[in-house]
């Protein structure tokens, strides 16, 4: 018997269909190693929920403390943007000595970050009044690179979950970071963040200049990709796929990364958690099929579940179109409204990661199956 090598729910250990990506993150933190500077544009990897941005993220990182550099991991919504990112500066210089870390952690325990009359608890039971602007954020953050420099490789940023951000944090990082590209060239610093399909709009929303930022979307996994996701795991244990229960299961996760790792689980498990040489075949997959749909319906229902009345209304209009993209204003149409009428509950669904804007005047759900899954809620088949 052997664990299953598949992890739904999880941060993957590996990721697939991402290759580009990553390559280029590494190929830019490559160069901050061999000549030191400034990453001054800030990458955002946008895409719905369970397309593996977060895993994403979390490789980048690995691959950074690989190459020995300091990073700070936040997830924005959590707490104020600037209020996260001094946390985790406090955390993870605690250790550090030296003049850089003294001058770094003395603006730690005195920052006053301008962002509203708010007064929020530090990490370490101080009281934090955060009160306005990007110049001191530029000022912790260059001293924060500086101690980094002078015992690593340099210092990454990774923000998970940016379009949770509030508008003030989001404003005075941009600024900060934009201050930073033109006066401290030197420093080797970079930013990577993620987000849900309309992170750009949250970011634009909040900063006028937003061609200083980069966006990737990140989509479902084509059929070679999903067929990597599931055979690479499987073969790293001496297990195969049979071709004709590998058809099955593609058909099943539809390219949905989260789907891929549980149809994934469900077989392996199914299989009496195989050892080497042994084989998923049909009769596998077909035994996992009914705990599959278990657990493809308890993700729907929790996230039917999260939707108010009229958010669940125009949920229900979308179904009706049926599954793949549909244009808003048919939407409108079936719930017999006019377009700007839906503009709140289309905000509030996209906040949500229940749907995605896929194009201009265009919507769809972010899993496949959600559709089918609501016309069966609402006795709508």
């Amino acid at each position: 018997m052997q664990r299953s090598p598949y992890t739904p729910g999880q941060i993957a250990g590996e990721i697939y269909g991402r290759d580009r990506v990553l390559e280029g993150i590494r190929r830019d933190l490559s160069f901050v190693i061999v000549e030191p500077h400034f990453v001054g544009r800030i990458s955002v990897f946008t895409g719905p929920r369970g397309v593996g941005k977060t895993s994403l993220l979390r490789a980048a990182q690995a691959f950074a403390h690989d190459k020995d550099f300091e990073t700070v991991f936040v997830t924005a919504g959590d707490a104020p943007l600037i209020e996260s990112l001094v946390s985790e500066l406090e955390r993870i210089s605690g250790s550090w000595r030296g003049a850089l870390a003294d001058t770094l952690h003395a603006l730690l325990s005195s920052v006053s970050v301008e962002l509203g009359p708010v007064t929020f608890a530090g990490e370490l039971g101080k009281s934090r009044v955060v009160s306005g602007g990007a110049a001191q954020l530029q000022q912790l953050l260059v001293a924060a690179g500086k101690a980094a420099a002078e015992r690593s490789s340099g210092l990454v940023v990774f923000i998970d979950e940016i379009q949770s951000s509030d508008a003030d944090g989001l404003r005075a990082m941009a600024y900060a970071w934009q201050h930073m590209q033109a006066e401290n060239p030197e420093l080797p610093m970079a930013l990577y963040a993620a987000g849900l399909s309309h992170s750009q709009d949250v970011i634009t929303d909040a900063v006028s200049f937003a061609e200083r930022f980069y966006y990737e979307y990140l989509q479902g996994l084509d059929e070679q990709d999903s067929t990597s996701a599931l055979v690479a795991p499987a073969k790293a244990k001496g297990v195969s796929w049979s071709a004709a229960a590998l058809e099955q299961a593609l058909s099943l996760a539809q390219g949905y990364p989260y789907f891929l790792q549980v149809i994934g689980d469900c077989a392996w498990e199914a299989a009496g958690y195989p050892g080497a040489g042994s084989t998923i075949d049909v009769a596998q997959v077909q035994g996992a099929l009914q705990r599959f749909e278990q657990m493809r319906s308890t993700f729907f229902r929790a996230r039917w579940q999260k939707a108010t009345e009229a958010e669940a209304r125009l949920l229900t209009a979308m179904a009706s179109l049926g599954e793949g993209p549909v244009k808003r204003g048919l939407v409108a149409e079936a719930m017999g409204k006019g377009s700007t009428d839906i503009s709140m509950a289309r905000r509030a669904l996209l906040d949500k990661g229940l749907i995605d804007a896929t194009s201009h005047g265009f919507l769809a759900f972010t899993a496949p199956g959600f559709a089918e899954f609501i016309r069966n809620e609402t006795g709508s088949e």
